[in-house]
């Protein structure tokens, strides 16, 4: 009698822990219009976005302890994905991978999740506060930024906003207008052709390659890093560099000069062939080096 007791009891157990998990997991499937937007909100874990070419949104994944359930409202032409949450929303861990029609747009907001976006072709925006950010998508305009983490996109964007406070910023494949910076990272750009460029980095180095429009204009500032710009052998520039106790190194030709004899400053001024794009840098500790690519 006490084992058939017992048996009873772990069957309950094991009907209820079957129970849990069966809450835990996440799947949802909805038809979706093929450019449409998708906005999804996870305080932490994770979040992994997949472009395909079904006209359909689907929504897998699992949700941590304290999670209420997910909410997936709205369609076909506006999506809302968000994990409910009861208490503090910055503990629950929960993983999603949500795969979108391909040209869809995104808007993605966390605390402390990470975000992964692959083969997305539409506009992308993605922010988290304590996570990294990879895009590798086919999107034309891209922002994202993070306190805590690194980013990282590949995407032939006309169009790029990134931003880290501690961790590194790394484009690359992009074109057009850009506006990147970091805080205590290394900031990377390589891409195509550049009508405007606007790089900024505290503690750490900016490295640029990449072509200028006739008009373009490529500004770059660090307060302590050294700045690398790969620049083609016959671009038409007009250049101003400045290092407040750095070398600067031009593989164009023309040599920097001290300020004045009391400090270490140095300046360079120079155009190179008929000159038209405007080139800006200038570093408070730390070498600036012009190269041909």
């Amino acid at each position: 009698m006490i084992v058939m007791k017992r048996l009873g009891i772990l069957i309950l157990l094991l009907a209820a822990a079957q129970a849990a998990r069966a809450r835990d997991r996440v799947e949802e499937r909805r038809p979706a219009a093929p450019d449409g937007l998708i906005e999804i909100a996870n305080p932490a874990g994770s979040i992994r976005v997949i472009g395909w070419e079904k006209n359909e949104l689907e929504v897998t994944g699992t949700l941590g302890r304290g999670a209420e359930g997910i909410d997936v409202s709205g369609g076909p032409h506006r999506f809302s994905i968000e994990v409910k949450t009861e208490g503090n929303p910055h503990g629950v861990q929960s993983n999603l991978e949500i795969r979108v029609p391909k040209r869809s747009r995104l808007q993605i907001d966390s605390f402390a999740a990470s975000i992964a976006v692959e083969g997305v072709e539409g506009l992308i925006s993605a922010e988290t506060v304590n996570g990294g950010i990879s895009i590798a998508a086919g999107s034309q305009e891209v922002s994202a930024e993070t306190v805590n983490g690194s980013v990282d996109i590949s995407c032939p964007c006309r169009r790029v906003k990134a931003s880290a406070v501690n961790g590194a910023v790394s484009v690359r494949g992009a074109s057009g207008v850009i506006e990147a910076s970091t805080v205590n990272g290394r900031l990377s750009v390589e891409g195509g052709s550049f009508g405007r460029a606007q790089l900024e980095s505290v503690n750490g180095g900016v490295r640029f390659a990449g072509d200028l429009a006739s008009s373009a204009t490529l500004d770059v500032e660090t307060v302590s890093g050294e700045v690398e710009l790969l620049l083609p052998a016959a671009v038409a520039a007009d250049f101003s560099l400045s290092s407040f106790s750095g070398s600067i190194v031009n593989d164009f030709g023309q040599q920097p000069r001290r300020i004045s004899r009391y400090t270490s400053e140095k300046e360079l001024e120079f155009s190179t062939g008929s000159g038209g794009a405007t080139v800006t840098v200038h570093t408070l500790s730390g070498e600036i080096r012009l190269r041909k690519r």
